[in-house]
């Protein structure tokens, strides 16, 4: 019994050794996972960040349709997309297009349409089969690709023909599931998909009289899946290994990194809803690290000691794990919650910001004096509005720099030459409200001073100082807009939408005041704005 001592010791000190080394790993799988999953999180957020910016681009055509004498105009859409800049700053889309809704009989009619517009002659085909035909007639912007999928009939392809009937039922923008774009005349293909937005209460164009349709069209934007996704979630080598696919369609991959089908970890997956259809995201790490554990042989006399300590480093060991278990449930819990109010706040951003492009369209519309005006006017309005949604998300929908806010107006107005120009005051953040406020303000004050206000002559300059006094409790912004020249500035007998615009904002958005005084060589501009909590 003596001599078979050492080897018991050594066997039960073995066996505490092995517990030990499982109760590790299973702690490392464990934080794995975790780590998992909110980098999933992460990849799945993105995506909705980046397709709710895409789906608002839909919308905004649509108004824009709307707003330009309710007709359906190709020059008109290739002004706005153009002014939009998708293929530069919002990477992943492949253009915005129109698909007209017609019955089969009238092809040649998209036929026309196509040719007067793109100068190409377009094979559209015929189904009499199928109810409708909705062949593309506009696609924007102009190039080898998009120039390849004119006249392709929509309604030929089921995924496609699936989302526009959702989206004729719901009136909502519909993604269509995995399908072969007609973009794609390389012989390097990619899994893509379409996301469409019925055109209701606008004029067709050529439309027969009496013709009565479900819509006009269909407003819609083609995905190359792979480019969608890398453009979308990181820049350089991806933390995690990623396979994307459609619910409907789990045998076509929408984006898979390089390393995925060789990972060694476990997979985590998420679905989430896009546009009518489940995406299903799992993530996986590449290799795993290991911690061996090295157990030595010891003497007898020290073998209880061994023991008690092995123990209480597997007991620890187990503590820890259970808490990290906890740790996360609770973390898993709390993201939930914080995605759900995420998912809230964005909708309810995009309905507003839907809200004031509407107001914007139909209000510039109706002081512009012909299509080129109200293209220029809504365009750069827009373009304000995002350069603030811009600042804004950069910062996580939290706060914009009024200095940043100003000077990218001033420069998107007068260029990159803006030596005559004077910014002087404190750091100031902006709320989204003050900050969209703002931003539509000095676009307003910009385009003014550059119309009337000779800031381009010799001897011209233009000044905007700002303060902050404390009263109430509360920040109040005291901004002064000063232009200066040698012509003589008179005050105007009527006032268009623009300064309209400004007192609005001012005034109804931020409850604040503003004086406008014309003096000989200039005008100067005092705004009183109230900033924080009731803004």
């Amino acid at each position: 019994m003596n001599r078979a001592l050492p080897f018991i010791v050594f066997f039960v000190i073995t066996l505490i050794g092995v517990g030990l080394s499982i109760s590790l790993r299973t702690s490392t799988a464990e934080r794995e996972t975790a780590q998992l999953t909110t980098l999933l999180s992460e990849a799945v957020e993105r995506t909705n960040e980046r397709l709710a910016t895409h789906i608002t681009l839909l919308q905004a055509t649509d108004a824009m349709f709307d707003a330009t004498d309710n007709a359906i105009n190709p020059t008109a859409l290739a002004r706005f997309v153009r002014r939009l800049e998708p293929e530069s700053r919002y990477a992943g889309i492949h253009g915005i297009g129109f698909a007209l809704l017609i019955r089969h009989g009238d092809e040649a009619r998209a036929q026309a349409l196509i040719r007067r517009a793109y100068d190409v002659i377009a094979d559209i085909g015929s189904r009499p089969d199928a109810p409708f035909a909705a062949p593309i007639v506009y696609l924007e912007p102009q190039n080898a690709r998009n120039l390849a999928a004119l006249g392709h009939d929509l309604y030929t392809e089921p995924s496609a023909r699936a989302a526009m009937t959702a989206a004729l039922a719901t009136g909502q923008p519909r993604a269509s599931g995995p399908t072969t774009l007609p973009q794609e005349i390389t012989r390097t293909k990619q899994p893509g998909f379409l996301i469409v937005l019925p055109v209701f209460g606008v004029r067709p164009p050529d439309a027969k009289p009496n013709d009565t349709m479900p819509a006009a069209g269909f407003v819609f934007a083609p995905f190359r899946a792979g480019e969608f996704f890398t453009a979308t979630l990181w820049n350089g080598l991806p933390p995690l290994e990623l396979h994307v696919y459609d619910q409907e369609s789990p045998n076509v991959t929408l984006f898979e990194t390089p390393g995925f089908g060789a990972a060694k970890s476990a997979v985590v997956s998420q679905a989430v809803e896009v546009a009518g259809r489940v995406w299903v995201f799992e993530g996986a790490f590449s290799r795993v690290g290991s911690y061996p554990l090295d157990l030595a042989p010891v003497a007898t006399m020290l073998g209880s000691l061994l023991v008690a300590f092995a123990l209480a480093v597997a007991v620890n060991a187990k503590m820890r794990t259970l808490a990290a278990v906890r740790e996360l449930h609770r973390l898993s819990e709390q993201a939930l919650v914080e995605r759900d109010l995420m998912l809230g706040e964005m909708k309810h951003r995009i309905k507003n910001s839907i809200a004031r492009i509407l107001a914007i369209a139909r209000q510039t519309a109706a002081s512009s004096a012909d299509l080129a005006g109200f293209t220029d006017s809504f365009t750069a309005r827009l373009q304000a509005m995002a350069s603030a949604q811009d600042m804004l998300t950069r910062s996580h929908w939290m706060r914009a720099d009024l200095r940043g806010l100003l000077h990218k107006e001033l420069q998107q107005v007068f260029g990159e030459d803006l030596a005559l120009m004077h910014l002087a005051g404190p750091d100031v953040d902006l709320d989204e409200r003050a900050a969209q406020a703002f931003g539509l303000i000095f676009h307003e004050l910009a385009t003014n001073a550059l119309k009337y206000g000779h800031l381009t002559e010799t001897g011209s300059t233009l000044a905007v100082n700002w303060r902050l006094e404390r009263a109430g409790g509360r920040d109040t912004l005291h901004l002064e807009w000063r232009e200066t020249s040698d012509y003589e500035v008179a005050a105007p007998d009527s006032t268009g939408f623009g300064t309209r615009l400004i007192r609005a904002s001012i005034q109804g958005e931020l409850n604040g005041s503003i004086e406008r005084r014309f003096e000989g060589g200039g005008v100067v501009i005092l705004i009183v704005a109230p900033l924080g909590q009731g803004t």
